[in-house]
């Protein structure tokens, strides 16, 4: 069982594809990261808007009581989510850390292989001018020969 060995600018192309790949899983997260926090103002906007506007009289008790447990209620809501999304951005750190590595090893791959390919333009160009100096080489030859 013979194995090739994997050409360089192939190489490159996938670890390109993974730092897509990686890419858009961290732009999903960062979606996902501001929709937590969107929710988080709209929650807190509703506890502070839970005060305003009780009402007077003999329902003003059983609304009061209501109101309350609706408060306590949404603030256990609020502490939970901002729980997830602490938990949510750790989560981003690792994936930005994955993504940053990628970004890294592409970048050294694409830079070998370009430095590879200079090299081989270099080395045909000093083959192709040792084929024109034999070449030169030769006229001269045969016309001082003639």
């Amino acid at each position: 069982m013979s194995s090739k060995p994997i050409p360089l600018d192939r190489l490159v192309a996938l670890r390109e594809k993974e730092v897509d790949r990686l890419s858009a899983d961290f732009a999903s997260r960062e979606a996902l990261r501001q929709r937590y926090l969107d929710n988080l103002a709209r929650m807190r906007s509703l506890c502070e808007d839970t005060s305003a506007g009780l009402a007077a009289g003999k329902a003003a008790g059983v609304l009061a009581l209501n109101n309350g447990a609706y408060k306590q209620t949404l603030l256990a809501m609020v502490d939970a989510h901002a729980q997830d999304l602490a938990a949510h951005e750790a989560q981003m750190d690792v994936a930005r850390q994955a993504l940053h590595q990628a970004a890294r090893g592409h970048e050294v791959l694409r830079q070998v292989a370009e430095k590879q390919s200079l090299a081989l333009l270099r080395a045909q160009g000093v083959r192709e001018q040792k084929v024109n100096d034999d070449l030169a080489s030769q006229v001269w030859l045969r016309g001082r020969a003639s």
